[in-house]
């Protein structure tokens, strides 16, 4: 049976939070989103008005009049053999590059299947009824009554996900006037909505391993996750990811983190640091947005790892001082670092995605990286806290 679907609207977090943690640092994970708290949807329809249907033949017919697919191929996400089919070049290209890394040899159908075509490259347009309102919102979620069908609208195109028939089909105006994030990490809002049903949970960090030990990275934006991530890479280490990952529990109770884009989103301030980086940037086709992104595989084809264990969690803060060291944290500070930022964005910010941040913090070892002025000293930093977690 599938499970209710909510997106967050006037959820407070922090209530949620307060509510669920006593003083000394123990977690009581008795409550629940109260009535008052429940998140809604931008709009629900009822699953006769779906256009599901009509999106994906729209699909084939887009397929038909290209003839030919400009993308077939199978990526293991998250340990999920997934077939993604994209018609458009520029878009197929933009995809092929944010999942390269998880490119799989296994031509199976898939256990998920994403289709995506770009309307200019094509010549078909999406005829659907749109909701979407660029005074209001960047993004529009709706989802049918069951739960069974979610969609996100954006200006430039329409994702819809059907939960019981495990597809995705997507359309977009032009793969060149996409938002920065659309690039960078292609569907994730309802790739994130998929893998929740399997209980993997999008978080808002980074994660490097080094020796089979992986430190997640957990902090509000601005914090250092990227810096501390992308530090950790160019040194050497491998590296699962600067923004989002995915963490899953097994059944020996410790904790899977999984790479999900070969991608990442650097600011001016970030490309400073890293001149050597600078070359591969691909700047944002809309005004407003600040950031470049980066697809990693065309740099660093060894350094990618789609999975690791997750040992030690390091929350970034910058410090004035000349090194770069180490610390621990409580847990308390651990979960205010990771579960906000997290589960807004998420298109299910429920209790579940919060006790599942706050198992994880209860379980591992917590630090502060405390960011000197060298930057370089971090990848140091790192693997003096894996050795650490290790004893």
């Amino acid at each position: 049976m599938l499970g209710s679907f909510h997106l967050c609207r006037g959820f407070s977090f922090y209530g949620f939070f307060h509510r669920s943690v006593v003083v000394d640092g123990t977690f009581s994970m008795t409550s629940a989103i109260q009535p008052d708290m429940k998140p809604t949807l931008d709009q629900l329809l009822p699953a006769d008005q779906v256009p599901f249907d009509r999106m994906r033949e729209t699909f084939q017919f887009a397929m038909e009049n290209a003839g030919h697919v400009d993308l077939q191929r199978t990526y293991a996400i998250a340990g999920y053999p997934v077939r993604v089919r994209v018609v458009g070049a520029t878009l197929a290209n933009q995809i092929e590059k944010a999942l390269a890394h998880l490119q799989s040899l296994d031509s199976t159908t898939g256990t998920l299947s994403i289709d995506l075509w770009d309307e200019d490259a094509t010549g078909v347009v999406w005829g659907g009824d749109r909701f979407y309102d660029s005074q209001k919102t960047l993004v529009m979620m709706r989802a049918s009554e069951d739960g069974r069908f979610v969609c996100e609208e954006r200006p430039q195109g329409e994702h819809w996900l059907d939960r019981t028939l495990h597809r995705i089909v997507s359309c977009t105006k032009s793969a060149t006037r996409r938002h920065i994030d659309e690039r960078a990490r292609p569907f994730h809002r309802l790739l994130a909505t998929w893998l929740n049903d399997r209980g993997i949970q999008f978080v808002h960090s980074g994660l490097v391993a080094i020796d089979g030990k992986g430190i997640l990275f957990a902090g509000h934006g601005g914090a250092g996750k990227s810096t501390s991530s992308i530090a950790c890479l160019r040194s050497g280490l491998q590296y699962l990811g600067d923004d989002f990952i995915g963490i899953e529990r097994g059944t020996d109770g410790a904790y899977i983190g999984y790479s999900l884009y070969a991608s990442s989103l650097l600011n001016t301030d970030h490309m400073r640091r890293f001149p050597d980086l600078v070359p591969h940037a691909l700047d944002p086709f809309h005004q407003h947005e600040e950031k470049a992104v980066f697809y990693l595989m065309d740099m660093f084809p060894r350094a990618l790892l789609p999975k690791t264990s997750i040992n030690a969690i390091a929350l970034p803060r910058v410090v004035d001082a000349t090194h770069t060291s180490f610390k621990p944290a409580s847990k308390v500070e651990a979960l205010l670092a990771i579960a906000p930022t997290s589960i807004m964005s998420i298109p299910v910010p429920t209790s579940r995605a919060f006790h599942v941040l706050a198992q994880l913090v209860e379980t591992v070892p917590t630090f502060w990286l405390e960011l000197g002025q060298d930057i370089d000293q971090i990848p140091d930093a790192i693997k003096s806290l894996a050795n650490v977690v290790s004893d």
